[in-house]
């Protein structure tokens, strides 16, 4: 019984992954300005060939009276989107839920950063959960034009 209903939730969802990579173009320890960051769109975790998001997709606003970096992830109409790993894993500026997290906007999920984890080096991998086939998803060029069209 238990089989069959894990092999139906894996008929049921379907899993994308994305890279978060955040680098200082400064000296982290005085930087003011959010650590610029890419995203790669990645078919499994351990995928080799992540294709890099032709845009930036991060913005500031205040949260809390502090500057708080957002960065679109890119998984539309996911079901859930969470961390998998950050790297450093020992990382002395970034703890979830405090310094980082991610945040469903409408039909998106967006990872957001403040404090000294938003202008340092890091590195996430997430994992989006889509309850749709793969072939329902759009193409690379009508996301990134639907990602610069909600930048605007």
């Amino acid at each position: 019984m238990i089989t069959s209903t894990i092999a139906q939730r894996q008929i049921m969802t379907r899993s994308e992954w994305r890279e978060l990579i955040c680098k200082s173009s400064k000296d982290e320890k005085n930087a003011k300005e959010a650590s610029d960051c890419e995203v790669f769109l990645k078919e499994s975790e351990n995928d080799q060939n992540g294709r890099k998001v032709p845009l930036n997709t991060c913005f500031d606003e205040t949260a809390n009276g502090e500057p708080r970096h957002y960065c679109n992830i890119l998984c539309p109409g996911a079901a859930t989107a969470y961390r998998i790993t950050r790297f450093p894993q020992n990382h002395r500026s970034c703890f979830t839920h405090l310094t980082y997290r991610i945040e469903r906007r409408g039909d998106n999920f967006f990872m957001w950063r403040d404090g000294k984890c938003r202008t340092t080096d890091i590195q996430f991998t997430i994992r989006c959960e889509f309850s749709s086939p793969r072939a329902d998803f759009m193409p690379d060029s009508e996301l990134f034009g639907s990602a610069r069209n909600a930048l605007s």
